[in-house]
């Protein structure tokens, strides 16, 4: 972490979509601006989760990176473990693991069914946990390694939310509603996990439309009750569904209730954008801020960037 962090601790989370050079130079954008934290998502498709987080972390001074997240179907827990460990062992404290069952953008195209994924991020996790602390699973030992790696859970369900608060350090929350933040960080609180909160930034007309386009998965792998909050009837998910798995996020946006963005996302100017953020401080410890679009990150990054300084000045 860097020693003068802001007010309000943030971190960036891309999908690799882009090249990882690409990647790299966005990493490094965010940590000048005070980014303390870089994850990458698993997407089994797109580039390689563990060779971006190399050179992430091989190009960075102090980011903390790690996988956000990766899964128990598309890679076996032991060699999940290894690969962490491996970043680990380059750069003791800059490391974070990162599970969760998995979604339908990385299992589908691998023809992966998951069959009781509770029950497999559960097993993965305390495989994980276990080798990543120098301890055997069955014939599996890491005998080379000898640091810490904090572990962290994402999921959107209530199971898996109590689970990761009970068992994880921390709870990465996504897809959860702003009015809900509170009450679910102080459920996991209980605990001794901590909060990292991610949400999209809808601070002008232009983010709005590229925010809503990324609320796609909902109709994927949402719980039932999160889609009806909304009004995302079975047919209005089915052609969401369709579009997005083709890969045309502007076809499945146009199907989407705009209603999602002020509900999920953190919508307004600037300053209110700022104001509803130092209004929730109290509801998480680190902001993640999710990154997909491959035009205009630089200007997506500065201005968020802006957005969390304003916000801390306001605590």
């Amino acid at each position: 972490m860097s020693p003068a962090a802001p007010a309000i601790p943030w971190g960036v989370w891309f999908e690799p979509t882009q090249p990882v050079r690409r990647l790299v130079h966005l990493a490094k954008l965010a940590e000048r601006l005070g980014a303390e934290v870089c994850l990458v998502a698993d997407e089994g498709t797109e580039r390689d989760v563990y060779v971006a987080l190399t050179a992430i972390l091989s190009a960075s001074d102090d980011l903390v990176v790690g996988p956000a997240i990766t899964n128990p179907f598309s890679r076996h827990p032991v060699t999940t473990a290894a690969a962490v460990a491996t970043l680990a062992e380059m750069a003791p404290g800059r490391v974070w693991h990162g599970l969760g069952v998995g979604g339908s953008r990385v299992l589908a195209p691998l023809q992966i069914e998951p069959r009781r994924p509770f029950t497999a991020l559960a097993d993965a996790f305390a495989v994980n946990r276990r080798l990543l602390t120098g301890r055997r699973v069955g014939d599996a030992h890491l005998p080379w390694f000898r640091g810490t790696v904090p572990m962290a859970v994402a999921g959107r369900g209530p199971r898996v939310q109590r689970f990761a608060a009970a068992e994880a350090d921390w709870v990465i929350l996504s897809a959860k509603a702003l009015a809900d933040l509170p009450e679910a960080a102080s459920a996991i609180r209980q605990g001794d996990a901590r909060v990292a909160w991610s949400a999209y930034l809808a601070y002008d007309d232009t983010e709005r439309r590229r925010a809503l386009r990324h609320f796609a998965y909902m109709a994927l792998d949402a719980p039932d009750d999160i889609r009806r909050q909304v009004g995302l009837d079975e047919l209005r998910a089915a052609r969401v569904r369709r579009a997005m798995l083709a890969g045309d996020l502007d076809e499945a946006a146009e199907h989407l209730p705009e209603s999602l963005l002020d509900l999920y996302a953190v919508s307004g100017t600037p300053s209110e954008c700022a104001v509803r953020i130092a209004g929730l401080r109290d509801s998480f410890d680190l902001f993640v801020l999710p990154m997909n679009d491959e035009e205009t990150c630089e200007a997506h990054i500065e201005a968020s960037a802006a957005i969390l300084a304003h916000a801390g000045d306001l605590i």
